[in-house]
């Protein structure tokens, strides 16, 4: 990404750069699956956010609400306090353990050494596995399949709205793909250390689905 962006998105959120302590560029640069006009997804890591705990939602202390900010018509970005993020690692939250195993060119500021605060604290196999399992059953949770072809609502979806469906379908079970394939290499090597391991299954997915399509519904 362009450095230069750093400190423009650091004053549009009001940010000064002796404040923050780390900062991650994750997502679709990241897995392979980007296009040249592709989003960049960032979470900054601050020491003196003034950030309320997190509100996880009602018995379930994984997923979580958080604000995404747009910036600059191509940043993604997501806040959180020093407390707050390593929370999210106690819970084995893994949009944030894979950031702290990304490669040095994805870590663009990097102060704390999360990474082996992760390892000696909050390093756990079941709670890796049942991240697993939740990332796969909320993306699944958000497809209600209509079975009935005479059904009056599916009768009168356009066939670009059946078309931006599937690939919705498609586009998380990737993603549940992906997770597993994260939670395998942390359980076997205590690392991640290939974001781009099963991104050959997307073009077999592709075919499978009869799209040639594009990558797009893969950024994430």
């Amino acid at each position: 990404m362009d450095s230069s962006d750093i400190q423009l998105i650091l004053n549009h959120l009001n940010l000064s750069e002796d404040c923050v302590a780390n900062i991650y560029h994750h997502g679709s640069w990241v897995y392979g699956t980007n296009k040249p006009n592709s989003d960049r997804d960032i979470f900054i890591i601050a020491r003196s956010c003034s950030q309320n705990p997190l509100q996880f939602w009602t018995d379930f202390d994984y997923f979580h609400q958080h604000e995404v900010y747009k910036l600059l018509n191509k940043y993604d970005i997501c806040i959180y306090s020093v407390e707050n993020f390593e929370k999210l690692l106690e819970n084995n939250y893994l949009m944030a353990v894979q950031c702290i195993f990304l490669p040095d060119e994805y870590k663009i500021k990097d102060n704390i050494d999360f990474r082996q605060i992760y390892l000696d604290k909050y390093y756990d196999t079941l709670k890796l596995k049942r991240a697993a399992f939740y990332e796969m059953y909320r993306d699944m949770k958000k497809y209600s399949p209509i079975i009935n072809s005479d059904d009056p609502l599916r009768s009168s979806m356009s066939n670009e709205q059946r078309q931006s469906r599937r690939k919705h379908v498609f586009k998380n079970l990737f993603h549940g793909i992906r997770y597993l394939d994260f939670v395998d290499q942390l359980i076997q090597t205590k690392s991640i250390y290939d974001y781009k391991r099963v991104t050959h299954i997307f073009n077999q997915m592709k075919e499978i689905l009869g799209d040639p399509g594009d990558q797009s519904s893969m950024e994430r």
